[in-house]
């Protein structure tokens, strides 16, 4: 049996459109029609995926710039507000953080609209965000989000759920928030499937003819592939990084050593407070610094070599607004002085990073 209700519901950060694509498949088990009204993003790359998944899509751009009486009626509103300012993985400024804020955007459409229900998603650590005391069971960030939402007279939950629990072969906790107009809705008992990566691995496939993927063969045997990150943010036994398998281009047993010692030594907060700029993960390093940690007669050589095979790039030294995310290398390579600009810092020396 079909129900003649169709869920009207937008799609705000709407990213790729997992979100959407989620609740549009939970719709259809339970025989009811569903229509996207209106979609929220500003990512050209998450927009040009967004629109070859749902090619019929309008995306709209910034939702800070668009007052509430242009968005259509709807429903449900679907919002997985940005989570670096929460993140483990950033530097949790929350509310302080601009992206933290955008929260207040989801509040300033739901008070305008009075939808019937929502549905909010963030990263775990915005459970235990900004504590008050240690044992306390939340933070005063997810408070200030819940009285918010109770004040707009829905009935709210949440709960931390785990993607593992639910048929992905991969951790991945996140807190779903929801509310009605009618009833509390429950979100712990939802039937469980659990998978593990060879279910879902394909077998008896020929691997891709890519120069990756011929590297990685070069270097590797494909069960000791299993387990393996691909990257160049991070050291660790399971990872592999780009200048492990040549990638652009040899680099010699010592320059490996070099590199793998940069990943562990540069997200000292030494070297940021010695530059007197914002600490990032991951800080440019001069040759001077990177010797403190590794001595070697041809140092300048090696640093030279890696840059030239684009391991790394040179660069001053600027003021970061926020985590970095791209792997800071080396080194302090004499270079013509730049063209004078504005915020260039002559006291800082040319360092390097890389572009990972």
């Amino acid at each position: 049996m079909t129900s003649t209700k169709t869920l009207r519901f937008i799609d705000l950060f709407a990213g790729m459109g997992g979100f959407r694509l989620g609740f549009e498949n939970a719709c259809k088990v339970l025989n009811i029609g569903s229509e996207c009204v209106f979609t929220s993003e500003i990512k050209p790359h998450a927009i040009t995926v967004y629109t070859d998944n749902f090619p019929d899509s309008l995306i709209h751009g910034d939702i800070t710039q668009i007052p509430a009486a242009d968005i259509p009626d709807f429903d449900v509103m679907l919002a997985g507000f940005p989570c670096q300012a929460f993140s483990c993985a950033g530097k949790r400024y929350g509310f302080a953080d601009t992206r933290g804020t955008l929260f207040f955007e989801v509040e300033r459409i739901l008070e305008a609209k009075r939808p019937a229900a929502f549905i909010l998603e963030n990263v775990e650590g915005l459970v235990g965000h900004d504590k008050e005391n240690n044992t306390d069971a939340i933070g005063r960030t997810l408070s200030v989000i819940l009285e918010k939402l109770q004040l707009l007279d829905y009935h709210v939950t949440w709960q931390v759920l785990d993607a593992k629990h639910f048929g992905l072969a991969q951790t991945r906790k996140r807190i779903f928030i929801v509310g009605t107009k009618t009833q509390v809705v429950n979100l712990t008992e939802f039937p469980q499937k659990r998978v593990t990566l060879n279910d879902v691995l394909e077998t008896d496939k020929p691997c891709m003819d890519t120069k990756l993927t011929k590297l990685l063969l070069s270097h590797f045997k494909l069960n000791e592939l299993h387990g393996k990150s691909i990257k160049d943010k991070r050291g660790g036994k399971e990872n592999i990084h780009s200048w492990d398998i040549g990638l652009k281009g040899e680099v010699s047993a010592e320059q490996k050593e070099l590199l793998n010692l940069i990943l562990l030594y540069r997200r000292n907060k030494k070297w940021a407070e010695a530059k007197g700029i914002t600490w990032m993960d991951g800080m440019p390093l001069t040759a001077a610094e990177i010797r403190t940690f590794y001595q070697h007669s041809h140092l300048q050589t090696l640093l030279n070599d890696l840059v030239q095979k684009n391991y790394g790039s040179l660069g001053i030294p600027v003021e970061a607004t926020r985590c970095s995310v791209s792997l800071m290398l080396v080194a302090s390579l004499k270079m013509p002085d730049p063209p004078e600009c504005v915020g260039r810092n002559a006291s800082h020396p040319t360092t390097h990073s890389s572009g990972a």
